[in-house]
């Protein structure tokens, strides 16, 4: 797939997602059911009849099965189970209210965002939701109906996030083993498949993050006005989703600095700098009014503050700094939680990172011993891939010779310390267990995967097969013990 031919992909997932929307129903609460069947056995009748007009590779059939374990999810995800701040529609506060205010009142909340709880967030997420909503009752669909429809949004997000992701590969040559690697991290990792049946904003400020990185990633390698406004444009977007994602501004702007300073220090021209002066401006005409305009106007018209977070989740235990962030040991690989039946919350940062990035806070040790042994699997294989993925940050951008382009290189390892140094911060500041959850920086688990798919192909230049295949054996594991794990949930 080549990156100009993204609009084929896309309108496959619009037709999908109307398909899902006013020809299906989703609402089954379980894959043991004939729809399920029925989904199966189309989708498998339409590789074959068409399979020459797919690509016949291992990217495509591992992102093809990516997406389809996380249409499973929504099927059997109801919109109130393992979501975050949403509660329910019609329970009168969380994001599922915030969606049902804007569709009833056409309007943004005209009070304190503060007395609702999650009206705070920033409304971008909240306006498409609600308006989806509102095309799904004009064509005389059900409530219950629309309100699941919701999640074929997040759905959606997270498809076109895999789809950024492989064009981003693209963009940097890589190869395809190195392609793969990516792919299987992305397209499996839970992270994403639990957000993918999540209806707050989550989603939408992801995939809004990476596609700021690909559009990044575009600008350096030719500075034109228009896509430096497409840039601004997308990091705005992302942050009218939610205001976390101001953590992808910051390495975007190291790159543009070092991308002036090796451009006027080459031409020595006062005039390349004025071009630069005069693209930054207009960057930030956009960027800021996106951006910004939310906390802005609740701060003058409320009082309240730019960065406002309210109090949330169960205050973790008080053990220390050291053990916080030392004290690895765990007889579960689910989070420790006093609703799950144990008796402290995860106090550990470094365990709370990894169990909340693969199941939430969803407890499923009750289902069968299968699937808790391979949740322990996927664990260790995720803590395997992270690790990789660290390693191939170091080696990367240690190398001279090694591809991409210095640029780019500071633009993606920028990327990794800002999203998890951010989370970081957050979770040792708040010192709750929901202020633990990886979802406030899953962009990393992309730019990881990158740098992972970039190492392989630097691996293999090299001629080093052993590396390679640990690398390989990872990621297919993960991805095996995370479809395992997921389509084990939905038959209970």
């Amino acid at each position: 797939m080549k990156n100009n031919s993204v609009i084929k992909p896309i309108t496959a997932i619009a037709i999908a997602a109307f398909f899902l929307a006013f020809c299906f129903d989703l609402g089954t609460d379980t894959l043991k059911c004939s729809s399920y069947v029925f989904l199966v056995l189309c989708t498998v009748a339409v590789i074959l009849v068409f399979r020459k007009s797919f690509p016949r590779t291992a990217v495509f059939y591992t992102m093809l099965a990516g997406m389809f374990l996380k249409l499973s999810y929504v099927m059997y995800t109801p919109v109130w189970c393992r979501q975050h701040d949403v509660v329910d529609f019609g329970a009168g506060e969380g994001h599922a209210a915030y969606i049902e205010y804007i569709l009833a009142n056409k309007a943004l909340p005209d009070f304190d965002p503060r007395e609702v709880w999650a009206f705070f967030q920033p409304p971008l997420h909240h306006f498409i939701s609600a308006a989806w909503m509102w095309l799904g009752l004009k064509c005389n669909l059900s409530a219950d109906h629309v309100h699941k429809n919701v999640q074929i949004l997040p759905l959606c997000y997270m498809c076109a996030l895999a789809l950024i992701t492989l064009m981003i590969c693209r963009e940097l040559s890589m190869k395809s083993g190195g392609t793969l690697i990516t792919m299987l991290i992305v397209s499996f990792h839970p992270i994403y498949i639990l957000m993918s049946g999540s209806i707050n904003n989550d989603a939408l400020a992801t995939v809004l993050t990476v596609a700021s990185v690909y559009v990044a990633i575009l600008w350096h390698r030719k500075q034109s006005y228009g896509l430096g406004i497409v840039l601004a444009a997308f990091i705005g977007f992302s942050m009218m989703a939610k205001l976390s994602s101001v953590l992808v501004a910051f390495p975007i702007g190291i790159m543009m600095l070092y991308d002036a300073y090796n451009g006027t220090e080459r031409f020595k021209s006062g005039k390349k700098m004025m071009s630069y002066l005069l693209r930054f401006i207009v960057f930030g005409a956009v960027v800021f009014p996106l951006g910004l305009w939310w906390p802005i106007r609740n701060k003058i018209r409320f009082g309240m503050d730019m960065g406002y977070i309210p109090e949330v989740g169960e205050a973790v235990m008080k053990k220390g700094f050291v053990p916080q962030i030392l004290d690895i040991r765990t007889r579960s690989p689910f989070l420790y939680m006093k609703a799950n039946g144990f008796e402290y919350d995860e106090y550990n940062l470094i365990l709370a990172t990894f169990k909340s990035s693969l199941f939430g806070e969803g407890d499923f040790a009750k289902i069968s011993p299968a699937v808790t042994a391979a949740a322990a699997v996927l664990l260790f294989a995720s803590v395997a891939a992270a690790v990789i993925g660290i390693i191939a940050v170091i080696k990367t951008c240690a190398s001279e010779e090694a591809h991409p382009e210095a640029g780019i290189k500071i633009l993606l390892a920028g990327c990794v310390v800002s999203f998890i140094a951010g989370y970081v911060i957050f979770a040792l500041k708040q010192a709750n267990l929901s202020a633990m959850d990886f979802r406030y920086s899953a962009a990393a688990v992309s730019v990881l995967a990158v740098f992972s798919g970039l190492w392989y192909d630097r691996l293999q230049a090299l001629g080093k097969k052993g590396i390679r295949r640990i690398m390989m054996a990872v990621s297919v594991i993960a991805a095996a013990a995370s479809a395992f794990v997921y389509i084990a949930v939905g038959t209970v």
